[in-house]
């Protein structure tokens, strides 16, 4: 019975993966302007945000496997030296902000992802001497950015923040305290985000 449990759980988990949510999120920001921008903010927001830590991750993989003889994976490498994230959050928010800036992007495209970004960031600091939910905190951080942007009918997503918990508890990931601690982060620098663009 548990082994199905965690099944379900682990099922959750990936399909609720923050870095996979904001894809359809920033589409369906995005998908408001005609086609010919559509394309050019999704493409703006999501491509620098998803090309570069990627690119860095498997530089840094490939360069520890190199010089010290040992195997990482992607997982591992954070898991094992969290100060590497600092890179890796900064490669993901960064490009994407300063492109869409630069490009007079909409505001809740920006918002979304410095909220986003924001948030990962903070959450990295938090867990060098703590261990709260990056996953729980970022995927808040995406559902309080369509609540905001969306009104009270996107509320029925803030369900799935609870159901997500749920899941990384099932499969003893973190206590119910780290996952509350990941839950408030990502809502409250979200808000501040939003509440600084003047979309709040």
């Amino acid at each position: 019975m548990n082994v199905k449990k965690d099944e379900v759980a682990k099922i959750v988990s990936y399909a609720l993966h923050p870095y996979l949510v904001v894809i359809p999120v920033v589409l369906l920001l995005a998908v408001s302007f005609n086609t010919e921008d559509w394309i050019k903010w999704t493409v703006m927001a999501l491509l620098p945000a998803y090309f570069f830590p990627l690119l860095y991750m498997q530089m840094r993989v490939v360069l520890i496997a190199r010089t010290t003889g040992v195997r990482m994976t992607h997982r591992s490498l954070f898991r094992e030296q969290p100060r590497e994230m600092f890179f890796l959050v900064c490669l993901f928010g960064l490009p994407s902000s300063l492109i869409l800036y630069s490009f007079n992007a909409p505001l809740s495209i920006m918002a979304t992802l410095i909220g986003l970004g924001a948030t990962a960031l903070l959450i990295t600091f938090i867990n060098l001497r703590y261990r709260a939910s990056f996953h729980l905190s970022l995927f808040t951080s995406v559902v309080t950015s369509v609540v905001i942007l969306f009104g009270p009918p996107a509320l029925i997503a803030a369900a799935l923040i609870p159901l997500l918990g749920i899941s990384r508890y099932q499969l003893r990931e973190h206590t119910p305290l780290q996952l509350v601690t990941g839950v408030l982060i990502g809502l409250v620098v979200t808000a501040a985000v939003f509440q600084g663009f003047n979309l709040l």
